[in-house]
């Protein structure tokens, strides 16, 4: 993977990300994958994304919130999704949290949320907000947890606890169960 283009790509998400807040002045979601490792374009990453795109938006409908514009992207830092969604930006964040702490694929999602003024809305904003999904006050959440063991990932990482075959062999695992699931998710149209 050429770091060149992998930083492009990342600034062109993250202007896209910008200009649909702007041009619709409502928070914006984006969604990719947690892959480690230089490839990020595994089998069954489509397929896993699709099946994540889709559980947010039933959760967004749900929730009475409604897309308004999306954007997919595929590059070296393999694929992903935006949308410019109408609801609350904090609810919209605990959609994604509770997708990526329940849903079978959640440990693969990175799901961010910018408010309609372009500010990043992170999982500590959700601490003392009003849960408008079962109409309890969120907790604090807890940090993601390593794809092997029950610690958070971010110290596992630093501390080079696992090796990336390790990683990999997990997450091959779940994208195979994604391939072997796809098409089953229901589409969401803006």
């Amino acid at each position: 993977m050429d770091f060149c283009q992998l930083l492009a790509e990342r600034e062109r998400r993250w202007n896209t990300r910008l200009s649909l807040a702007g041009l619709y002045n409502c928070p914006v979601f984006s969604l990719t994958l947690n892959i480690p490792g230089p490839d990020k374009n595994l089998p069954g990453a489509d397929a896993a994304l699709g099946q994540l795109r889709a559980a947010l938006c039933a959760a967004v409908t749900a929730a009475g919130g409604r897309l308004v514009d999306e954007c997919r992207f595929a590059g070296p830092d393999g694929p992903a999704w935006i949308a410019a969604v109408r609801m609350d930006a904090m609810t919209l964040k605990l959609l994604a949290v509770t997708v990526e702490e329940n849903h079978v694929l959640g440990r693969l999602a990175d799901a961010d949320v910018m408010d309609a003024q372009g500010q990043p809305v992170n999982r500590e904003h959700l601490a003392d907000t009003p849960n408008a999904v079962d109409g309890g006050a969120a907790q604090g959440r807890a940090p993601r947890q390593c794809f092997l063991c029950s610690r958070p990932a971010s110290l596992c990482r630093r501390e080079g606890r696992h090796s990336l075959e390790e990683l990999l062999g997990v997450v091959r695992n779940t994208l195979r169960r994604a391939s072997e699931a796809a098409g089953q998710e229901q589409p969401c149209q803006p």
